[in-house]
């Protein structure tokens, strides 16, 4: 049996297929740079050699597709992405997921709120009642005969949400537009929280949660997530909380005091995230297995070249019980 595994989570940053209008101030990616995209992503995702990777940021399942021909570790792996882009439609950010592992059923993606949530977004009739990114939910069959359900998210970033006709030098439109991207990152949090808290009490089984969340692992948004437990007469039970991989690693690689909490090695904070659930502690024994360590992948070279990501890969390694 294999002892140890690698969960890995990567915004890839805007992969598209060449040719392709996906943002009005961005441009396209000529032939050359595809191919140098999709040459790039292959190589840090066969250097990490995780089991399994959330991916952020896909346009097009497609050129995921082209990324995974041209690795050496995951030309059989399954590619799960519920691609809803089709051009000339406005194309729109996705995330995906890639597993060596069998999957345990049906993966899914959810696109609305659960219990059908919704909220209106200040000074506007918008009114929000589905995550900004859908997530996508997949159950995978562990080598120690367990499953584990696997969700990876795409938060709503912190780029403030104007309205049309505003003035966005205006303190106060500006207040108003980080309000509103603030309020959609928290109902994505708050509808992540509930498809977790829904499958927990219904299967039992052990989750993780691989994404971009889009704020630091203490943020208000990403703590309605896990339920870290603040200033409250009534804490979340340890079975419906989430815990921070990095928090909990028991053999760290590298260790920065207080700020390692927040920071990763190359001092840029912490927004990606991998949580899991008690079966993944000391409280619980280690029932399903325990995490080893928790590394960001830094990315070498200048940032704005555009096959590079403007995020690093996290990879969390696991012994398996």
């Amino acid at each position: 049996m294999q002892q140890e595994i690698r969960l890995a989570t990567f915004n890839v940053r805007n992969l598209v297929l060449p040719e392709i209008a996906y943002y009005d101030d961005l441009p396209a990616y000529t032939q050359e740079e595809y191919q140098a995209k999709t040459t790039w992503i292959a190589q840090r995702i066969d250097l990490c050699d995780a089991d399994i990777i959330g991916f952020q940021e896909i346009f097009s399942k497609k050129a995921l597709s082209d990324v995974m021909a041209k690795t050496q570790r995951y030309r059989h792996a399954t590619l799960i992405c519920f691609d809803q882009n089709n051009p000339p439609a406005i194309l729109k950010p996705q995330v995906a997921l890639l597993t060596r592992f069998p999957l345990a059923g049906s993966p899914q993606t959810h696109r609305n709120f659960p219990k059908k949530f919704q909220i209106t977004l200040p000074i506007t009739d918008t009114v929000i009642n589905q995550f900004s990114r859908p997530v996508l939910e997949a159950p995978v069959l562990l080598p120690n005969g367990q499953i584990l359900n696997i969700y990876v998210v795409h938060l709503k970033s912190k780029r403030p949400d104007f309205i049309r006709f505003t003035a966005k030098p205006d303190p106060y439109q500006y207040g108003l537009a980080a309000l509103r991207s603030l309020m959609r990152r928290a109902a994505d949090a708050l509808g992540v929280r509930t498809l977790v808290s829904e499958f927990r009490q219904d299967n039992a089984l052990p989750v993780a949660i691989l994404g971009d969340f889009n704020d630091f692992s203490q943020a208000v948004s990403t703590c309605i997530i896990t339920g870290e437990e603040h200033e409250s007469d009534h804490s979340l039970s340890p079975f419906y909380r989430l815990y921070d991989c990095f928090d909990i690693q028991t053999e760290p690689e590298t260790r920065n005091g207080e700020i390692a909490r927040f920071m990763e090695a190359d001092g840029t904070p912490r927004i990606d995230h991998i949580f899991v659930s008690e079966e993944f502690t000391e409280t619980s024994g280690y029932l399903t297995g325990r995490v080893k360590n928790m590394i960001y992948l830094q990315n070498e070279g200048n940032p704005d070249r555009p096959e590079l990501s403007d995020h690093n890969l996290a990879v969390v390694t696991i012994e398996l019980r």
